[in-house]
């Protein structure tokens, strides 16, 4: 037998109620004799563990969410701390250095003075303790001729 999924468009908080109205319901019929009592029992049993899962059912997305939020949130960190290292250094302190992170992969573009400078920033992104990888897309800047 084929059902229909007809909680989808409904608040979790409305199929709740329902699943509930249908428990005590289905209480109520408990008292019409010993044997209708235990198969009542049986759908009570049913019926809430069933309520369970669908309380459950919007908890999935949103764990998954919350973990590319937080994700997210740390990559962004990770680039800020990265930044506010580049700035602080005296050798890249007036370097064009971008730094991009996603997934704790670091990607370094922009523009820098000497091959020292790209090492040192390559350097200072790989020792945050989040880091997974560095990517190193810096150029060095040509010296001007006058």
């Amino acid at each position: 037998m084929k059902t229909k999924n007809t909680h989808k468009g409904t608040s979790l908080s409305d199929r709740v109620l329902v699943i509930l109205s249908i428990a005590t319901g289905l209480a109520g019929c408990a008292q019409d004799g010993p044997g209708r009592a235990e198969r009542t029992d049986r759908q009570i049993g049913q019926t809430a563990s069933r309520a369970g899962e669908i309380v459950q059912e919007p908890q999935r997305p949103l764990d998954e969410q919350t973990e590319k939020a937080g994700a997210h949130i740390n990559d962004a960190a990770i680039s800020n701390h990265i930044k506010n290292d580049l700035l602080n250094d005296p050798l890249l302190a007036l370097s064009n250095i971008n730094v991009t992170t996603t997934a704790g992969a670091v990607t370094l573009s922009g523009i820098v003075n000497s091959q020292q400078a790209m090492d040192r920033a390559v350097e200072i992104a790989r020792r945050h303790p989040d880091v997974k990888s560095v990517e190193n897309k810096l150029l060095i800047k040509a010296p001007s001729r006058i």
